[in-house]
């Protein structure tokens, strides 16, 4: 796409980041909140003491948050992560059901690995700096990459698969736009992190044709700030797309 030839900032230009005051601001920082992946152990538990059965509704996720003094985020995690396993179901409108009894040694998840929420939550913080960089740093070629990712994603709009892939590099060539090679890997290890299997479970019960639309409206958000060099303008457009995505995975499911 072609872009009016403008002056480049100078590595000596800087981007004053906004405090992320509000940053997933249901998350929390409380010393009781602990990972998914005890947090699965202890519903496992729970099952196995015989206080739920198989076919037996579990409570609902915020009766589950409190009593495990724990964020929604972590809770929903722990339970996508049961589901993958085939200990519960989630059934959309209705609940968490238990459908299998706890295996003696499960193999729900891989240990001291992040959740999709705490990645989500590295995302906003590291893509929105980035996206501002790049408003400021980009070239026309990086231009050309990004809108070219942006087609992609429309042209592939009714393709799973390849529309995820157009968007991994929307936001892979906003990072290299923003010209640091160390970051721009940082954000390709997030994306290779991010799309295991809690998270394509989640894709499963919540990604709609509305949700990918609105992504790509969003992505021509953060563009048209990054063709404008409005590097503020393009670090609110990147969280408000990051925070959409996980309040649409974090809607209720009963």
């Amino acid at each position: 796409m072609p872009s009016p030839a403008m002056p480049l900032a100078t590595e000596h230009d800087t981007v004053t980041a906004s405090p992320p005051a509000q940053l997933m601001a249901d998350e929390g920082v409380a010393g009781a909140e602990r990972s998914y992946q005890r947090l699965a152990e202890q519903i496992v538990a729970m099952v196995a003491s015989g206080e739920f059965k198989v076919g037996d509704r579990l409570p609902s996720e915020r009766n589950l948050a409190e009593r495990f003094e724990v964020s929604r985020t972590s809770l929903r995690e722990a339970v996508i992560a049961l589901e993958v396993q085939g200990m519960v179901e989630v059934r959309l409108g209705s609940g968490i059901y238990v459908c299998s009894a706890p295996q003696p040694k499960p193999s729900y998840m891989p240990m001291n690995e992040p959740g999709p929420f705490e990645l989500l939550r590295a995302r906003w913080l590291l893509e929105g700096e980035l996206a501002a960089q790049a408003a400021i740093n980009r070239s026309d070629t990086d231009i050309d990459r990004i809108y070219a990712a942006m087609a992609a994603m429309k042209d592939n709009f009714n393709e799973m698969r390849a529309n995820e892939e157009a968007d991994r590099m929307f936001h892979l060539h906003i990072a290299q736009a923003a010209g640091n090679g160390v970051l721009t890997h940082v954000v390709s290890t997030l994306w290779k992190q991010l799309r295991g299997p809690i998270w394509t479970r989640l894709e499963d019960h919540f990604v709609t044709t509305e949700l990918r639309q609105a992504s790509l409206d969003e992505h021509h958000q953060v563009f048209t700030a990054i063709v404008s060099r409005n590097a503020e303008g393009a670090r609110q457009a990147m969280r408000a797309h990051i925070d959409r995505v996980k309040s649409e995975f974090m809607r209720g499911w009963s």
